[in-house]
């Protein structure tokens, strides 16, 4: 069995404008998305350290999406979301405090909400982390599953997991 994890170290960004000029916010830090294995495979055989797969700077989100983000009142978010190349506008449903045009802020979010039509520098540093989120997909999409499980058939709704 197989449990993905999302390691990330504090930023050290003093104030939102200086996470944002720096493409690092509240959650943010070097996080790496790595698999971690039981001690032994079904044959009893030992198993090898997975690869880390490198999310680079989309690691500073928690939710990073090209077209919308949608949630209810009652949602509780911690760390930065954001949408890009789609516009602000399409994150819907959050109560959104729009005092400054770099990042938004919400009581559902702990953490920024920034787009792709918010003021400089924002766009480019989202133009880099999408970059980063496509390539760690493309990276981690290409390996090789030596242990060959395949729970669900890769659909895992419905299923509680354990240990």
């Amino acid at each position: 069995l197989s449990v993905l994890f999302l390691l990330a170290a504090a930023a050290a960004a003093e104030t939102p404008e200086e996470c944002v000029a720096e493409g690092l916010c509240p959650t943010p830090g070097v996080a790496l998305l790595q698999t971690a294995n039981k001690n032994t495979a079904r044959n009893g055989a030992a198993l090898e350290a997975v690869a880390q797969v490198d999310l680079r700077t989309a690691a500073n989100y928690v939710i990073l999406a090209k077209t919308g983000i949608s949630t209810v009142p009652s949602s509780s978010i911690t760390g930065n979301i954001s949408v890009s190349p789609a516009a602000g506008t399409d994150m819907t449903g959050f109560s959104f405090d729009k005092s400054t045009n770099v990042f938004w802020t919400s009581s559902q979010i702990t953490g920024f909400a920034l787009s792709s039509t918010h003021s400089t520098p924002t766009p480019a540093i989202l133009t880099t982390a999408v970059s980063d989120m496509e390539t760690a997909y493309t990276n981690a999409s290409q390996r090789i599953n030596t242990e060959g499980y395949n729970l669900g058939g890769g659909n895992l709704g419905g299923l509680t997991l354990t240990t």
